[in-house]
């Protein structure tokens, strides 16, 4: 099954079906990171930022993907269970999901075990998404443009709740790669409860 475009309402925007496979009980989707690199991503609305596993930012450093302009510094992130962690922060220049391609993506750099996470940095750029567990497919409303970039150009913006960057600047390439990262490195935010108490997959602007 691949990506469908589907046609909004009168003056709805139009929406883009991106199908998803489930992978040890949760719900993932495949992201090309600068056209280099390409893994498996679990759609997590609770999580701030994308999240790419070291050994794919590895390979974007190799390739020439990420250069010292892209690294934006770091972050304390508060990760699920309550405690702390600092994540080496960078823009991805273009991150693609099915035939979406989403410019300048704040993302931070996951440990060696670290998973995939297609996190709000790159959601929050729509009018709106939603998860559809009748075709199993993360859908997204609107276009990238809906919504403004959360990254400048050199240092991004001062993140917001539990997450903040360091005073010291943007880190260096070096240290990114051979710093010590968070297995995961995410800020872990709950959806909002509808009206009668129950979580729902619904988002928008």
């Amino acid at each position: 099954m691949s990506a469908a475009t589907i046609a909004g309402a009168s003056g709805a925007p139009p929406s883009t079906a991106i199908p998803m496979t489930k992978d040890a009980g949760v719900y993932v989707v495949p992201v090309s990171v600068d056209g280099v690199v390409t893994f498996d991503c679990i759609v997590d609305s609770g999580a701030s930022d994308v999240n790419i596993p070291e050994d794919a930012f590895r390979k974007l450093v190799r390739a020439g993907a990420i250069r010292q302009s892209d690294i934006l510094g770091t972050e304390i992130y508060t990760l699920a269970d309550g405690s702390n962690e600092r994540g080496r922060i960078v823009r991805i220049r273009t991150l693609k999901v099915g035939n979406i391609v989403v410019h300048d993506v704040q993302a931070s750099i996951g440990g060696t075990e670290s998973s995939g996470l297609l996190g709000q940095s790159f959601l929050e750029r729509f009018r709106s998404w939603s998860l559809d567990n009748v075709r199993h497919a993360l859908v997204l409303s609107g276009t990238p443009g809906d919504a403004p970039p959360r990254v400048a150009s050199g240092r991004g913006p001062e993140p917001a709740g539990p997450g903040r960057r360091d005073d010291d600047g943007p880190a260096s390439v070096a240290q990114v790669v051979s710093g010590n990262h968070p297995g995961r490195g995410q800020s872990r935010r709950p959806p909002p409860a509808s009206d009668d108490g129950s979580l729902t997959a619904q988002y928008g602007h």
